[in-house]
């Protein structure tokens, strides 16, 4: 499925590292014709990504909540009381980690992001800065014991080597141990047009089949999937030795079969979400078009790094002036190689105010707009470009 390069998307940079300048990296995605994986082949340097990584789970509208129900549930489904270890890798800032800590259980994350690990230390929740590896496997081991839960959320879809982080799990987890890992379902590709979650972050696009033949392949069984709408879509996978006490539960076999009927691993799905795409590009870059011809201004809004992917697969450059968001870290920084300046959202409600508002964060239409009503009430006009285009009344 052919996308526009891009840079990195989420290197929202100060004018004086000229953004501008960013290389484009190739985004096309393809599909295994053996088993129906969907995957990037251009994998960008893990350094080059994270080392100096911006994005916080706590900025995103609505995770901290999620995770903290999310570690509740867990702790239920399990049976997991006060004092037994978690460890979680993409730790981030600790939200996730934060979550069993309120339920009595010890903790340690990895994460190989700098500022936001030691962030997360200072802030009571200990964590390692590297990527995760069978040797931080066995330092954590020495210091902490064996651990009864192995985390890993929106981080599998990032790595070159899911292989290698599953092997690494079991040698941290005791006999009993289980791996829960929450990821992109690929239901937002195939069925939800939920394109801007392909970014070069995201190298694996996971559905329930491929896994798995994968685990059984590792010696690891899947026994257990939650399907939520978090991030667009999300599967929860819980995942034991095959040796393990649990009882593998029906939906994995009723989400296989669904798969298999909606044509999961056929080239279908993704044919017609590009020729959705070519659709939706050709009407709103006709929509914007007019808008500049009178004399319109246009922002976007979203600073995102899903947002660099829609701005240049839809070839927006010139026809969106600048952008919005909420979250303060982003103002004043410039968007990948379209140096777009992120503003704050307070404009909308001053003289300065654009005439058109395009919602680049499509997903969270319903929320913006609430929020900022007032501006559609002095005349501003909110547009939405999926999955259908339209001027929000």
């Amino acid at each position: 499925m052919p996308l526009k390069p891009t840079p990195v998307g989420d290197l929202y940079l100060p004018a004086e590292k000229h953004p501008q300048k960013l290389e484009p990296f190739p985004l096309d995605v393809f599909q295994c014709k053996s088993c129906g994986h969907v995957q990037l082949r251009a994998v960008v340097e893990p350094e080059y990504l994270y080392k100096d990584y911006i994005y916080t789970t706590s900025s995103s509208l609505g995770l901290p909540e999620h995770f903290g129900a999310y570690a509740r549930t867990v702790c239920e489904k399990l049976g997991l009381g006060a004092g037994r270890l978690v460890v979680e890798i993409g730790s981030n800032d600790g939200t996730m980690l934060r979550g069993f800590q309120r339920q009595g259980m010890r903790v340690a994350g990895v994460d190989p992001a700098r500022e936001i690990a030691a962030r997360a230390t200072e802030q009571g929740v200990p964590t390692i800065n590297d990527f995760f590896t069978a040797e931080v496997a066995r330092a954590i081991v020495a210091k902490h014991g064996r651990a009864d839960l192995f985390m890993a959320n929106n981080v599998l879809a990032n790595v070159p080597s899911p292989r290698d982080i599953f092997l690494g799990a079991m040698q941290l987890l005791g006999e009993d141990g289980v791996i829960v890992f929450e990821t992109g379902y690929l239901r937002y590709l195939a069925e939800d047009c939920v394109f801007d979650n392909i970014y070069h972050e995201h190298i694996d696009y996971y559905s329930i089949r491929p896994l798995v033949s994968f685990f059984e392949e590792l010696g690891l069984q899947l026994f257990d999937v939650d399907v939520s709408d978090s991030k667009g879509s999300s599967i929860r996978c819980y995942v034991q030795r095959q040796s393990g006490k649990r009882m593998v539960t029906p939906v994995v076999a009723e989400l296989c079969e669904r798969e298999l009927t909606k044509g999961y691993g056929s080239p279908a799905p993704y044919a017609a979400l590009s020729k959705k795409l070519d659709q939706t590009k050709a009407s709103l870059r006709g929509i914007l078009k007019d808008l500049k011809a009178n004399g319109k201004t246009v922002a976007g809004f979203g600073a995102s790094v899903g947002v660099t992917t829609v701005l240049y697969h839809f070839e927006l450059a010139g026809l969106v002036d600048y952008l919005l968001d909420d979250n303060t870290s982003r103002q004043g920084l410039f968007s990948p190689g379209l140096g777009l300046e992120v503003k704050s959202p307070s404009i909308l409600a001053g003289p300065e105010r654009p005439d058109v508002v395009l919602l680049l964060a499509w997903r969270y239409a319903n929320p913006i707009t609430r929020k900022y009503q007032p501006y559609a009430a002095m005349g501003g006009r909110f547009l939405t470009m999926l999955p259908e285009i339209a001027f929000l009344e």
